[in-house]
């Protein structure tokens, strides 16, 4: 039998030796069976038992790699817990008496005077001693009448939730800190914020009588009934004016939106951070292109300022503020509700409290109870797919990392990846955001965008381009990476409101107010005619921890290896009786048969090479011999005799 019969036989004769003793249920039962039709229906059945087996096997390792995570909320306590960054905005953006600052645009968008408007158009009388009546702004060419809004008696209804958001982010671009507010540490400057939609005008030298044209029409349409309008799919009358005043209000320079708005300084009557007296020079402002000045407590901007923490719960070891508001300031056409915006969210995070802020009203004491809570997300692969980015990297991805030197968070990359499609293709930048092209969030668009003639968007065709993209980004066709963060933190709470001040109170704080100064004097007495009720005016804000209990909710891994192997050993075990020590023994037997495969390629090689020098090669010269003879004993005159000849030799 040749080498090839002998190797395959030998490999039969292993495969029945280990069929014979397999630990693979059925194998067994294969080889012993009696007839063909035991030995077929135990070959179905092992094969079809396969089948499902490996099914089986695809679906664990598919849940595997799908990466599934399990949240764990957990609570602890902390002896000091870091105290959040307070925002606050007054809701009117801009001073009636600062109209005419402003520019003839908004002038005549709101009514500006010439002069007289702003003195004759307040209405009402105000009474020494804090008993003024209410003011209310003249109806202006801008609108139909307005009132200043007036508290009601009973408590408003607020907000559940002290802010606080999952990539808790922040406001929109500003320009230096206002001169009025000493002190104030305000983050480099920026381009003018908001540019809103279309009927803005062509520039910002463009005539006052087409702006007056346009109040114009808003006040016809107003006083026509449009805004109440029901038609579907017509612009309500006064989100056009809105509309309009946000597209001036955000081409202006930085400085005059600053001049001509709220300060801190003015504002604040009292304002007190674990019972220790603070000031305009703990806030950080910044310029809101909704709400003008913006001012943050404790906001971590500034490495220079120690971040405020908490050791104690209750009111009393938190942040009060009480506050002027100014309500005899407020435009009617422009500002529908008084009192403060406010927003609170973790240090070092850019505060947009258009989108994520609370009202609190005057004449009302708001408290805000807060919890922290800190949330771990697993990196890439796993669904959350966060990232945590450094600062330059953040720089990247969002302008206003750039601009105020803040932390990522998604919601400042969002509003960056809508202003880089924005100025790639409309050629122009929405001016309620920053837009240079020297920010390392748009510096790719240097080649395709000329930085010299990049300019807010202002004309028509610019305007109808940024309503596409706009309408682009709320169906989320715009390709913007902006992954969460691994880490984040949020604040939650819930707010309680109580009058203030209250009866007996008033008088004493209406003394402290007179020896505090000439403009909180005015509150009471009506300095310069500009004094209205106090309770219009005045509101306090208290924000505290009411518990310093740390609520944790993190992700983690809820499906490892050794779930996996485990998984596939159940399955395998079930459907076909495998174990790791029996898959051994089908790796030993595979390896048995490539060695013996390997052997016998081996010897063949071998035999295939061997040289002709040693091989015989019998010429028998008289007859055959049937004898083989060793030549190698002869002496030669033996072997030609013989018939040999001398060149062949033997071993």
């Amino acid at each position: 039998m040749d080498g090839k019969d002998d190797r395959q036989d030998t490999v039969e004769s292993m495969a029945l030796a280990w069929a014979s003793n397999s630990p693979v249920n059925g194998v067994q039962n294969i080889i012993r069976s009696s007839s063909r039709i035991r030995a077929i229906f135990w070959t179905l059945l092992l094969f079809g038992c396969l089948g499902i087996m490996i099914e089986q096997c695809a679906e664990v390792i598919g849940k595997y790699y799908s990466y599934p995570v399990d949240t764990k909320l957990s609570f602890t306590h902390e002896k000091k817990v870091k105290f959040p960054a307070v925002t606050i905005c007054n809701v009117n953006p801009i001073k009636k008496s600062m109209l005419a600052r402003a520019g003839t645009d908004i002038g005549a968008l709101l009514g500006a005077p010439p002069s007289e408007n702003v003195d004759a158009g307040i209405v009402g009388t105000s009474a020494p001693g804090g008993s003024a009546t209410a003011q209310v702004p003249a109806p202006s060419a801008g609108t139909a009448s307005s009132a200043t809004p007036t508290p009601s008696a009973g408590a408003p209804s607020g907000p559940s939730v002290a802010s606080g958001t999952t990539a808790p982010s922040t406001g929109a671009p500003a320009g230096p800190a206002p001169s009025a507010a000493p002190g104030t540490t305000a983050p480099p400057g920026s381009p003018p914020p908001m540019g809103r939609k279309k009927r803005a005008v062509t520039d910002t030298t463009s005539t006052t009588a087409a702006s007056a044209t346009a109040a114009s029409n808003t006040t016809n349409s107003t006083s026509s009934g449009s805004p109440r309008s029901k038609v579907p799919g017509q612009k309500n009358a006064r989100f056009q004016f809105r509309e309009q005043f946000g597209h001036l209000w955000a081409n202006l320079d930085p400085e005059t939106r600053i001049d001509v708005g709220h300060d801190l300084d003015t504002m604040i009557i009292s304002c007190t951070y674990n019972g220790q007296v603070c000031s305009a020079d703990n806030f950080t402002s910044f310029n809101n292109h909704v709400f003008g000045n913006c001012f943050t407590f404790n906001s971590g901007w500034d490495s220079t300022q120690t971040i405020a923490t908490s050791s104690q719960p209750g009111p009393l070891y938190g942040l009060s503020i009480e506050m002027y508001i100014e309500q005899d300031e407020y435009i009617g056409d422009l500002t529908e509700s008084a009192g403060v915006r406010v927003q609170i969210h973790p240090q070092n995070i850019m505060s947009f409290p258009e989108d994520q802020g609370f009202n609190i009203p005057p004449a009302f004491l708001t408290s805000i109870a807060l919890k922290r809570l800190e949330i771990t997300r697993q990196p890439h692969p796993y669904p959350s797919k966060c990232v945590n980015f450094t600062r330059e990297q953040a720089k990247e991805r969002s302008v206003f990392s750039s601009v105020y030197n803040v932390d990522y968070s998604v919601t400042s990359c969002l509003k960056s990846c809508y202003q880089y499609y924005v100025i790639k293709d409309c050629k122009c930048g929405d001016p309620s955001y920053p837009f240079e092209l020297k920010y390392e969030a748009f510096q790719n668009l240097s080649g395709s965008v000329n930085a010299t003639n990049l300019k807010p968007c202002s004309n028509e065709t610019q305007e109808e381009c940024v309503e596409d993209i706009k309408l682009q980004f709320s169906r989320d066709e715009l390709s913007c990476d902006c992954p969460l963060s691994c880490t984040d933190i949020e604040y939650k709470g819930g707010s309680s409101f109580a009058n203030w001040p209250s009866q007996q109170y008033e008088q004493s704080l209406y003394q402290t107010l007179g020896a505090e100064g000439t403009h909180l004097n005015n509150i009471i007495f009506g300095g310069g005619g500009k004094a209205a009720a106090p309770s219009e005016n005045l509101l306090k804000l208290e924000v505290y921890f009411d518990e310093l209990n740390l609520q944790k909710v993190s992700e983690f891994e809820s499906y490892d290896v050794f779930s996996l192997l485990a998984d596939l050993g159940g399955q395998v075990g079930l459907w076909v009786g495998l174990s790791v020590i029996a898959l051994f023994e089908v790796v030993e037997l595979l390896m048995d048969v490539l060695k013996l495969a390997f052997y016998k390629c081996v010897a063949i090689s071998k035999s295939k090479k061997r040289p002709h020098s040693r091989q015989i090669k019998v010429n028998p010269v008289r007859r055959a011999s049937k004898h083989i003879i060793n030549t190698s004993t002869l002496s030669d005159d033996l072997k030609k005799p013989l018939g040999y000849d001398n060149t062949y030799s033997t071993n």
